[in-house]
């Protein structure tokens, strides 16, 4: 099933030298970056460690159960992927000689019954399940070759662990059915296939894997030209399809698919704030808030040693040293292996610079205004209901909305057309509504069935329209924000600034309708974590309706609401 270790070692265009078989990892030349490799590898297997013990409990003992050797959630499930998850962990630890369970015998037999339960539950056609969603799935199988491959092409190098390797070798390759013939539901999946197929080849090479992979890749990549993906998944997607473009493009020799990753990473650069946390809050899918660039450290770490970018470097450098615990959870292990198993990260990295703090960027295609000023940072963003967020070192106001009472949600702001002007973005959003007439008489049915009478083929009549202006206009840091609405009289409104939980706010009244909801008179007021402080205001308390029918569900936070009637004009600023 495996190919021979010798042949794998002239055909993968990753290992070259053995790694993980002496004390400490092997180089050909010792330097600086090489030791920082060590404690890098050193510092991952540390915290990784921690979970051992824990997974080793939660491992199932049930000779002929179906998930014998599997392991239990916290919900007290088995499943495919807290396998993997655990196999990934315990792999991890098992493979890096800075693990106190370095191929331990413990280890050894705990993996060899997860393997067999990960061959039992594989299915005929190769793929898994993944429980809470889709079932014989393609992608979700895709997903496990890409974690599990790194922990395989180590395995391969490393004398006395031929039936864990036979076993895992096993399971990659009978993924080949499912991945040479099964589809996709969204646009990452097909990149996370096509990476899947590349790591197939790898280990069992097959010019039906590269067929399959450039059907897909025919398609054309979805980037536009800010360098951002369709799915705008900042905090999860956008990491995974770039590491498939990194090691697709690395192990088959395409460097257009590297160009593709370094366009990303050069944008993603302008969307890491204070503390090096991710402007995630338009993001298309996945988390919108409290992501950090850790999760794009393979691709910066990579290209900071194969381009010698001191700017990547210092991105890579500031997560081995402030984020790397954030890198070990987010990466549940699999970075050990990754980072073991390719010598390009034994090599010489340059010297760090510093990462991009002081700039004014508009990403036109992505809809997102950034400007950064030291430890003051900031976004407005088009056609998104979170359109500002404002962040002064550990003080996040991590959201701003704004809502009237027309029509339900069509009163929620949503910008559909911007401007910017040196450091002033103006935003703007024009609603129309009214009511319906009978529907034409020459177009009846006759039966009654509202659904053969569809509204656009009705007279509107009594059509109002609201419209939105809101501008920001930034001056060292500061913010200014004049929001106005008019065109209908007496609308209810309500301008929500949403705090990050956990701060200290003053100045503000509670709202005795809504927990972690507050009113602002005319006073300022201040948001306040550990040492960082935002004063805003002044406030403005027209009413005391925070949550409006057809308004947003209340973000998660401490919100404090300012509220009046149309005509509304108000300034607010932020400092």
């Amino acid at each position: 099933m495996n190919i021979h270790r010798r042949e794998f070692l002239k055909q993968t265009g990753f290992a070259t030298t053995a790694i993980a078989l002496a004390p400490g990892l092997l180089h050909s030349q010792p330097s600086k970056r090489v030791h920082d490799l060590d404690q890098i590898i050193q510092d991952l297997t540390e915290i990784n460690d921690t979970f051992i013990s824990d997974a080793l409990s939660r491992q199932i003992h049930k000779p002929g159960d179906r998930w014998h050797g599997g392991f239990m959630d916290s919900y007290d499930m088995a499943h495919a992927h807290v396998l993997r998850t655990n196999i990934t962990r315990l792999s991890s630890s098992f493979l890096s000689q800075a693990s106190e369970y370095y191929r331990s015998d413990r280890l050894h037999e705990s993996l060899h019954l997860a393997l067999d339960c990960l061959l039992n539950v594989q299915h005929d056609d190769g793929t898994i399940d993944l429980h809470s969603t889709n079932f014989r799935s393609p992608p979700d199988t895709a997903f496990f070759v890409n974690y599990l491959s790194p922990a395989y092409a180590v395995l391969l190098k490393m004398d006395g662990v031929d039936e864990l390797t036979e076993k895992l070798g096993l399971f990659l390759h009978r993924t080949e059915e499912g991945l040479l013939v099964g589809g996709i539901h969204t646009p990452n999946h097909r990149w996370v296939v096509c990476h899947a197929l590349a790591r197939l080849h790898q280990f069992f090479p097959s010019q039906q894997y590269i067929d399959r992979m450039d059907d897909w890749l025919g398609e054309g990549i979805d980037m536009d030209p800010d360098g951002q993906y369709q799915e705008t998944s900042v905090a999860t997607y956008t990491p995974h399809v770039n590491n498939a473009f990194q090691t697709i493009g690395h192990l088959l020799d395409r460097p257009e698919l590297l160009d593709v990753v370094r366009k990303n990473l050069e944008m993603t650069l302008y969307y890491i704030r204070p503390h090096g946390e991710l402007m995630s809050a338009a993001a298309g899918r996945g988390p919108r808030f409290g992501s950090y660039i850790s999760r794009y450290y393979y691709g910066y770490k990579y290209f900071a040693i194969v381009d010698q970018n001191p700017v990547y470097a210092a991105v890579a450098d500031f997560t081995e040293r402030e984020l790397i615990r954030d890198l070990a959870l987010g990466s549940g292990g699999w970075m050990i292996p990754l980072l073991l198993e390719d010598p390009v990260f034994q090599r010489e990295m340059t010297v760090p610079t510093g990462i991009p703090d002081d700039y004014v960027k508009r990403f036109p295609h992505s809809g997102v205004f950034r400007i950064r000023r030291g430890d003051k940072d900031l976004a407005a963003i088009e056609n998104n209901t979170i359109f500002f967020t404002y962040m002064k070192g550990k003080a996040v106001l991590e959201a701003v909305q704004l809502h009237a009472a027309f029509y339900g949600s069509r009163g929620q702001f949503q910008a559909e057309t911007a401007d910017m002007q040196n450091t002033t973005i103006t935003l703007e959003r024009s609603v129309t509504h009214g009511y319906f007439q009978p529907f034409p008489e020459d177009k009846r049915t006759g039966d009654g069935d509202w659904s053969k009478l569809p509204r656009d083929e009705r007279e509107m009549t009594q059509v109002q329209t609201l419209n939105y202006r809101v501008t920001i206009t930034e001056q060292d840091g500061n913010v200014t924000m004049d929001v106005e609405i008019e065109g209908v009289d007496h609308v209810p409104v309500s301008l929500e600034l949403s705090f990050r939980r956990g701060g200290e706010l003053h100045g503000v009244v509670a709202d005795p309708h809504n927990e972690h909801s507050y009113f602002m008179n005319q006073n300022m007021g201040r948001y306040k974590s550990g040492k960082d402080v935002i004063h805003f205001g002044p406030g403005k308390s027209g009413h005391k309706w925070a949550r409006m029918r057809g308004m947003m569900p209340k973000h998660e936070g401490e919100s404090v609401h300012l509220t009046g009637e149309t005509p509304f004009k108000h300034t607010i600023t932020f400092h």
